[in-house]
C-alpha cells in the first residue's frame, strides 16, 4: 500500500467514525473493519461513474448487510457521488441523503433499500438474472455487442448467511448457475452477543463450492492489492462468487475484537486515539484535497475508457431496428419497460365461463406477445398457479431467454429475486397461493418502499381450498396486502374485471397483489373492464327504489348479484357494488365515492376474507360478512356450511339485516 492509499483509508474510516459518533449510533466495528474491501472495491474495481451515475452497465453495489451504510455513503461522498458533508453530518436524520438504513437513491448512488437480513442477497441475484437475460436478448440481435456485462457486489453480514431468505437464494443461484455476482462476507467470527461460533458452525467453503460457488478466503484484509487481486479472480471465475474477508471487529479501537463495538459509537478518547494511530488532525467530517484528488484518479481514467468502449456497441445496436431491439432501447433509455395494454379491445363470450386462474393464463398470453421484457414464474406452483407464458421455455444458463422461472418453493426468495429484476426495469411476476402471501410479506414490503411494479399473483383465494387444510384457507391475507402503503390489490369478480386489472396493473409504476379464485365464474352482466380504474362501481343497479348496497369483491359479486335477483320477491331493491381495488376506490374523489355508496343507504359487505377491511364502508361492523376465524378443513361445500357463508345463509343474513326496523 502506497501513503496515499493508507491516508484515504484511514480518512475513509475516522469521516465514517465522525458520522457515526454525531447520529449517537450506528455500527463502527463494521466501518473500521471493512473499510479497506470498500475502498478497495471502489478505487481498483468498480465500474461506477458519479458523473453519469444512470449508466445501465454500471457496477451494482448492494448492501444486505445494511448496517454497512455509513462507510458506504462516506465512500460515496469521497469519490464524488451528489451526497454533501451536511447529509452526512445529518446522517439517520429526516431529510440527509444519508438514513440510518440504505434506502433507494439514484443518482447519490443507492442502488436498492434494504433492511432485514438477507434481503440485499435476494435482490442481488435478481439483478444478476436480468443482467444475464437481458444480454442474452441483445446477443441474440447481434453477437458482437456487449451491452450488459457489469457485475453485482453484495456486502455480507453474519445476519445474511444465517437468513432463509439467503439459503433460499444461495441455493437458486447454484441452480441457475449465475454468473457477474460476487458476494462480500465480512467474515470477522463476531455478533452482537458475542462469538460467531455460539451460533453458527458452517464450512463456508464445503458448501457454496457444492452450490457451483467460486470460494476464497482472504486472511489478510488490510491489504489493498491482496483485496483487489481476490475480487479480480473472483470475476475471472464465470461463476457465482463468495469471499470471505477475515476482518477484525472495530479495528484499531481500544475494544477490537470485541462485540461491544459491534453497534453504538466510540468514546471520545477512543476516536481520539484512533485519530492519533492514524497521524490524522482534521476537524471532525473533513477530509484532505489530496484523498479526494487521489481516489479520483484512481477511478476516472478507467471509467472513461469504459464508458467510450460501450458507447460504442451502443451506437451498433441502435441500428438494429425491430420490434424486441427497441424494447431494449426504451428500457436502456428509461431505466423502464412500457406495455401498452387495452382491454376493451378484447371481446369476451356472453357464455363465457371458468376459474379465474385459466382466464389469467389466457390474459397473460395476450400480453407476452407484446414484449420480451414481461416475465416471471412460480414457487413451485406453476402448473396449479397456471403463470405460465407459452411457447417460451425455463429460464436457466441453458435457455437464458426462457420466460418461465423455476422458483422452486422459496417464497421468500422470489419476492426478492423479483425486485432485484424490477431494478433492471423488466415487468415482472411471481405466482403462488395466496395462503402463502405472509412467506413474502418482507420482499412484498420492499416492493412497495421502492415504488417497483412488481405483480403478485395470488391464487386460490377463499373458502374453495379447504380440501388441503384449514392452514391453507388465506381468511387473514387480503387484509395484510391491502393494510400495506402503496401496493393496489386487485379481486377481480370475472373475466371482464380481470382484464381490466392487467390494464390498471401494466400501467402503473408501483406494486401490484392480483387476487384470483379457483372456481368456475361466469362472465357477469353488467361487468366492465373500464370501470376497475376507479376501483368500485355498481355492477347491478336498483330498479327504482334503493333499499339497500352490498358491496362485493371477486368470487361472492356471483353470490351478490343472484342475492339481488332473489330478494327482490320479498321487495327489497338493492344495488350491487363491485369493488375490485380497495385503493383505486379510495384514490377517486369524495363526489364519486359518495354517489356509489351514498351514507344514508344500508350496506353490507361480502367478502370471504377478514372483516377489518371492510369497518368503514358497512352500515355497521355486524353489516360485514366476512370470515374472521381460522375454517376447518373440509369439503369446500362443509366448510361454506359450517362458516355459514353458503349462499342460503349469505342470502338469510342480508335478508335480515334490510329488514331490520
Amino acid at each position: 500500500m502506497n501513503q496515499s492509499d493508507i491516508n484515504a483509508v484511514n480518512e475513509l474510516k475516522m469521516l465514517t467514525i465522525d458520522m457515526i459518533n454525531r447520529a449517537g449510533g450506528g455500527y463502527p466495528g463494521i466501518a473500521l473493519g471493512m473499510a479497506p474491501i470498500m475502498y478497495t472495491l471502489f478505487t481498483r474495481i468498480l465500474n461506477i461513474d458519479p458523473k453519469n451515475p444512470n449508466y445501465m452497465n454500471r457496477d451494482r453495489v448492494i448492501l444486505s448487510s445494511s448496517h454497512i451504510a455509513p462507510l458506504y455513503y462516506a465512500m460515496l461522498y469521497m469519490r464524488g457521488f451528489p451526497i454533501t458533508k451536511e447529509d452526512l453530518m445529518n446522517y439517520r436524520r429526516c431529510g440527509s441523503m444519508a438514513p440510518g438504513l440504505p434506502e433507494i437513491s439514484n443518482p447519490v448512488g443507492v442502488e436498492a433499500t434494504t433492511s432485514y437480513a438477507g434481503d440485499g442477497v435476494g435482490m442481488s441475484v435478481g439483478i444478476a438474472l436480468a443482467r444475464r437475460y437481458l444480454e442474452s436478448l441483445i446477443l441474440q440481435e447481434d453477437n458482437r455487442v456487449n451491452l450488459l456485462n457489469f457485475t453485482t457486489y453484495c456486502f455480507l453480514s453474519d445476519s445474511d448467511m444465517m437468513s432463509g431468505t439467503s439459503l433460499e437464494s444461495f441455493s437458486f443461484v447454484g441452480a441457475q448457475k449465475l454468473d457477474h455476482l460476487i458476494f462480500l462476507y465480512d467474515a470477522n467470527g463476531m455478533s452482537g452477543e458475542g462469538e460467531l461460533s455460539n451460533v453458527l458452525v458452517e464450512e463456508y467453503e464445503k458448501t457454496f463450492s457444492l452450490k457451483g460457488f467460486y470460494v476464497d478466503t482472504l486472511k489478510d484484509a488490510t491489504n489493498i492489492k491482496e483485496i483487489a487481486r481476490t475480487i479480480e479472480a473472483a470475476k475471472n471465475s464465470k461463476k457465482p462468487a463468495l469471499i470471505l474477508f477475515k476482518t477484525i471487529l472495530g479495528k484499531d479501537s481500544f475494544n477490537e475484537g470485541k462485540n461491544i463495538v459491534h453497534s453504538g459509537t466510540l468514546t471520545l478518547d477512543d476516536t481520539n486515539a484512533l485519530r492519533r494511530k492514524y497521524n490524522l488532525f482534521l476537524p471532525p467530517f473533513e477530509v484532505s484535497k489530496d484523498s479526494i484528488l487521489h481516489v479520483s484518479n484512481s477511478c476516472t481514467p478507467r471509467m472513461e475508457k469504459l464508458y467510450q468502449k460501450w458507447q460504442a456497441h451502443y451506437a451498433r445496436l441502435k441500428n438494429i431496428n425491430n420490434a424486441n431491439v427497441n424494447n431494449i432501447l426504451n428500457l436502456l433509455e428509461t431505466g423502464k419497460t412500457s406495455i401498452e395494454f387495452f382491454a376493451e379491445n378484447y371481446k369476451i363470450n356472453e357464455g363465457y365461463r371458468e376459474s379465474l386462474i385459466e382466464s389469467n393464463y389466457k390474459v397473460m398470453n395476450l400480453i407476452a406477445p407484446k414484449s420480451n421484457l414481461f416475465l416471471g414464474g412460480s414457487a413451485s406452483l406453476s402448473m396449479i398457479c397456471q403463470t405460465l407464458i407459452g411457447g417460451s421455455d425455463y429460464l436457466s444458463s441453458v435457455t437464458p431467454r426462457g420466460r418461465n422461472i423455476r422458483f422452486g418453493a422459496r417464497e421468500r426468495a422470489m419476492s426478492y429475486i423479483l425486485n432485484g429484476m424490477s431494478l433492471l426495469g423488466l415487468r415482472v411476476f411471481g405466482s403462488t397461493e395466496l395462503c402463502f402471501a405472509d412467506e413474502m410479506k418482507s420482499g412484498i414490503r420492499i416492493s412497495a418502499l421502492m415504488n417497483l411494479p412488481v405483480t403478485y399473483i395470488f391464487t386460490h383465494d377463499s373458502l374453495y381450498a379447504s380440501e388441503d387444510a384449514s392452514a391453507r384457507i388465506p381468511v387473514e391475507e387480503l387484509a395484510m396486502l391491502r393494510s400495506t402503503p402503496n401496493i393496489t390489490v386487485y379481486r377481480p369478480a370475472d373475466i371482464t374485471e380481470l382484464m381490466g386489472s392487467w390494464e390498471m396493473i401494466l400501467k402503473s409504476c408501483k406494486p401490484s397483489a392480483l387476487i384470483l379464485s379457483k372456481n368456475s365464474i361466469p362472465k357477469l352482466p353488467g361487468s366492465s373492464s373500464a370501470e376497475v380504474q376507479k376501483g368500485a362501481y355498481i355492477i347491478k343497479k336498483e330498479n327504482q327504489n334503493l333499499n339497500g348496497i352490498i358491496i362485493a369483491t371477486g368470487s361472492e359479486v356471483v353470490s351478490a348479484m343472484q342475492i339481488s335477483y332473489d330478494l327482490a320477491s320479498a321487495g327489497l331493491d338493492i344495488r350491487v357494488v363491485s369493488m375490485p381495488s380497495v385503493e383505486l376506490f379510495e384514490s377517486m374523489g369524495l363526489e364519486y365515492r359518495q354517489a356509489i355508496l351514498p351514507s344514508h343507504v344500508r350496506t353490507i359487505v361480502i367478502e370471504a376474507s377478514s372483516s377489518c377491511t371492510w369497518l368503514k364502508y358497512a352500515t355497521n361492523e355486524d353489516y360485514v360478512i366476512g370470515i374472521d376465524d381460522f375454517c376447518p378443513s373440509g369439503l369446500p361445500i362443509e366448510v361454506l356450511q359450517q362458516m355459514s357463508f353458503d349462499y342460503d345463509s349469505l342470502k338469510l343474513k342480508v335478508e335480515s339485516l334490510l329488514k331490520r326496523p
